[in-house]
C-alpha cells in the first residue's frame, strides 16, 4: 500500500533546484546576521525566522516549478 505517489524525474530535479536556491538564500541571511551582530550586537533575523523562511522558500519554489511544468505539458 502506497501513501504517496512516485515522483517523476522532473519533480526530483525541481526539488533539487528549490533546495539549492534555499541554501544560498539562507547563506546570505546568515552572512547578513553575522555582519549585523558584529556591528550592533543584535541579530537582524532570528533563528526561528530563518527556519520558516527556509521552509517557505523551498516548498514554495518547488510548487512554482512543478506548476510551471504542468502548464507547459497542457
Amino acid at each position: 500500500m502506497k501513501f504517496f505517489k512516485d515522483v517523476s524525474k522532473r519533480e526530483h530535479q525541481n526539488w533539487n533546484k528549490a533546495v539549492s536556491a534555499d541554501f544560498y538564500i539562507l547563506l546570505f541571511l546568515l552572512f547578513v546576521n553575522i555582519l549585523m551582530y558584529s556591528y550592533n550586537s543584535a541579530e537582524l533575523v532570528s533563528s526561528l525566522s530563518m527556519f520558516w523562511i527556509g521552509i517557505i522558500v523551498t516548498f514554495g519554489y518547488q510548487f512554482i516549478l512543478n506548476r510551471r511544468e504542468e502548464s507547459k505539458q497542457k
